[in-house]
């Protein structure tokens, strides 16, 4: 067992604040139930990505894996997500000199 945690479960909060990597994260659901809403909400994206983040450092493993599990209708969005690219949108061209002047 070489003192390793084998199996390790954990709140999405744990993605955003602890450094744990792991060999293979599973994302069991991308819903959490808002109280104020009285129903369940998606994760940010933001926040799956971090989850799917723990999979895998270069210092411990060659290789690592991420399983989403999603409910039916979500499934091509995450499929997309994760296989096609987003396109990066930046706006640091029209605050450029700002940056520079600031320097």
């Amino acid at each position: 067992v070489e003192a390793k945690i084998m199996v390790l479960i954990s709140t999405s909060t744990l993605a955003w604040g602890v450094n744990f990597p792991a060999h293979l994260v599973i994302i069991k659901g991308t819903e959490y139930y808002d109280g104020q809403l009285k129903r369940y909400v998606d994760f940010p994206i933001t926040d799956v990505l971090q989850m799917m983040g723990r999979a895998g450092r270069p210092q411990f493993d060659t290789e690592a894996r991420a399983v989403v599990m999603v409910h039916e209708p979500k499934k091509n969005f995450y499929r997309r997500f994760i296989y096609e690219p987003f396109p990066v949108e930046s706006s640091l061209h029209e605050q450029l000199t700002d940056h520079l002047n600031a320097e």
